[in-house]
């Protein structure tokens, strides 16, 4: 394809730009994006990050959309140019901005599960303090709101939430529920479902909170044990790949290199 076809591609797009110069069409574009169905869960995934308001998620799709238009720009530009052929423009155009997409949706899952692991290694020692808060004689809120003073850590965070919405009026069962359907933890969950029902029934408060702590530590032990389980086999990776056969190389070459010496 020749300047013949491209040059008047490229007037054509500058005078697009030129005729937009408001971003009436980007504006468009975004709110297209918007309304989209939420297929991959963007949401719930910005909500356990702590980020829930529909700013965010449209934010979210911004730079999306934002980093698709840039690769799209640039193929065109060197399409134009006559770097690439359109075939090639095509597949670099499609390619990179599913790419794209994706890989900004994996790295909010990344950073879900990141965040996830640093609340539930944060759990046990949180609710310990909880235990021995609501050993000396406070009130749930009470102890919470102290944790949430003294503590430090995503978790805590999630507990200042609670006693911010419990302060606005919000029953106290309601915002730990919320808190735990936010997470979207098992531990979580377990340990909010065992404190309403226990304050619901009047039951010891104290030995459900120990029982919590207990469960717990053995949960974060096994996933300690796990965790080092699965460190070793990826050690052995290069100790059976590469060290192995590097040593016995080693130890048959001068035995390889005799027998050629005196076989010839």
């Amino acid at each position: 394809m020749g300047f013949e076809v491209t040059l008047p591609i490229a007037i054509s797009l500058i005078a697009l730009f030129i005729a937009d110069s408001e971003g009436a069409l980007f504006g468009v574009l975004a709110q297209k994006s918007m309304a989209l169905e939420d297929k991959t869960r963007v949401r719930a995934r910005l909500k356990q990050l702590g980020r829930e308001s529909a700013e965010d998620y449209e934010n979210f799709r911004i730079a999306q959309l934002s980093i698709v238009v840039l690769i799209v720009a640039a193929l065109t530009f060197a399409f134009i140019f006559q770097f690439i052929s359109i075939a090639i423009y095509l597949l670099l155009s499609i390619g990179a901005s599913i790419g794209a997409i994706y890989g900004l949706e994996k790295n909010l899952s990344t950073r879900c599960r990141g965040r996830l692991q640093m609340i539930e290694s944060e759990f046990p020692s949180l609710i310990e303090m909880l235990t021995l808060a609501a050993g000396a004689g406070e009130s749930p809120i009470s102890s919470l709101k102290r944790i949430s003073f003294r503590a430090h850590g995503h978790l805590a965070e999630e507990i200042k939430r609670v006693v911010k919405s419990v302060e606005q009026g919000i029953p106290f069962a309601i915002a730990l529920d919320e808190m735990s359907h936010r997470l979207e933890s098992t531990r979580v969950r377990r340990f909010v479902d065992s404190m309403i029902i226990s304050l619901a029934r009047g039951t010891s408060l104290v030995e459900t909170l120990t029982h919590n702590v207990q469960e717990s530590r053995n949960q974060e032990r096994v996933r300690l044990l796990t965790a080092a389980g699965k460190a070793e086999i990826s050690m052995m990776i290069p100790v059976v790949f590469l060290i192995l056969p590097v040593s016995i190389l080693f130890a048959l070459f001068p035995s390889i290199t005799a027998l050629n010496f005196y076989g010839s």
